[in-house]
């Protein structure tokens, strides 16, 4: 299936209590070669975190054959690893590697893979209330050519950050403030919005500079052809309670299918609450939100879990003066679906499935 060549052991790296997302690297990283077709005989290594060599012709460099994955590890009470449902990540890289063209690695050869790295950096996973090992799979074109087409080599990585608390010390959750502006787009009916590829995180940084200036923290995105469905904010997928249902998008080919949003829609199924996918109007949400028919608000996905949607600072253009909104609820359900899934998360409840991939 796959040979993984395991460098000496590292110590473990030191950090402070809740390092700033992203920022604190595990001390190896997997490294693996693919070719375009290949089915077998993969071979990877275990390398020491650090910098490689690359040609500044490296095709991904240049037309963004590049996708990528992101999950958790988290300790486990009986002290095992617990990677947090890894087969639908699998499932979805390969998903997109076929949508860029990109060589794919066998779901079972990500698996192992994905195992192998995680018991090696085992002793990198927190122990820390709220903290986890983030793991970020991550596969590029690799051709050293100038030319527009889908590459033939590809290198496979499988990295690994420390992620402390995403609400910082005390776990004290400040609801977010996000900016609505018809003008933005992520992605159009047709194109690479369902993957999970580096040019869609690209298109939502302009958007997130300009949401800064009004103090938002994210910016969600209505749709390319009407400019009024909800789509997705640049990188969580988007929730609304009505009349006390679980309300969100339906998958509509320019939404990424989150691994997060289908568990809570899988766990708030399971706690009896009623759960609906269809197309949001984000005009008639307004309507809901001053009327009270919608009492919270909230964004998911892998860093934050749950982040409670305090604002919407709607603008009808970007020269438009900003209008804000303000669900009357208090994030209730929004913060007890918080609790159950992260308490699922680290083996403290049962998940309603095999949600657990213990290492």
């Amino acid at each position: 299936m796959i040979e993984i060549i395991k460098c000496a052991k590292k110590p473990r790296v030191q950090y402070s209590e809740n390092p700033k997302f992203g920022t604190v690297f595990a001390p190896h990283y997997l490294h693996m070669n693919v070719t375009l077709g290949q089915t077998r005989d993969f071979k990877a290594e275990i390398r020491p975190y650090g910098p490689e060599d690359i040609y500044p012709g490296m095709a991904a460099l240049h037309y963004g054959q590049t996708i990528f994955e992101g999950m958790k590890a988290f300790a486990q009470p009986d002290g095992s690893a617990g990677i947090f449902r890894p087969e639908l990540h699998a499932t979805r890289f390969k998903l997109s590697a076929r949508r860029m063209s990109m060589a794919e690695i066998p779901e079972e050869v990500f698996m192992e893979a994905l195992k192998q790295y995680v018991n090696f950096e085992q002793e990198s996973i927190p122990h820390e209330l709220h903290h986890s090992l983030y793991l970020r799979p991550l596969l590029v074109a690799s051709d050293n050519v100038i030319k527009v087409g889908a590459s033939t080599n590809y290198t496979f990585y499988i990295m690994g950050t420390i992620a402390g608390n995403y609400f910082g010390s005390g776990g004290k959750i400040k609801p977010a403030r996000v900016m609505v502006n018809r003008d933005f787009v992520r992605a159009t009916p047709g194109g690479m919005g369902e993957a999970k590829t580096a040019a869609n995180y690209a298109a939502s940084i302009y958007p997130q500079k300009f949401a800064s200036d009004y103090e938002c923290d994210q910016v969600l995105f209505l749709d390319s052809v009407k400019h009024d469905n909800i789509d997705e904010l640049g990188g969580m997928n988007f929730f609304a309670i009505q009349n006390g249902a679980l309300v969100t998008p339906e998958l509509n080919g320019c939404i990424l299918k989150g691994v997060t949003r289908g568990s809570i829609l899988e766990l708030a199924k399971s706690l009896g609450i009623k759960t609906i996918e269809k197309a949001m109007s984000f005009t008639e949400l307004m309507k809901s939100i001053e009327s009270g028919e919608t009492t919270e608000l909230f964004a998911c996905g892998t860093a934050a879990v749950i982040s409670p949607i305090g604002e919407l600072v709607y603008m009808e253009d970007s020269k438009s003066n900003p209008k804000v909104l303000k669900p009357k609820g208090n994030s209730e359900l929004s913060l007890r679906l918080l609790d159950t899934y992260s308490k699922i998360q680290r083996g403290q409840e049962k998940a309603p499935g095999p949600w657990i991939y213990k290492v």
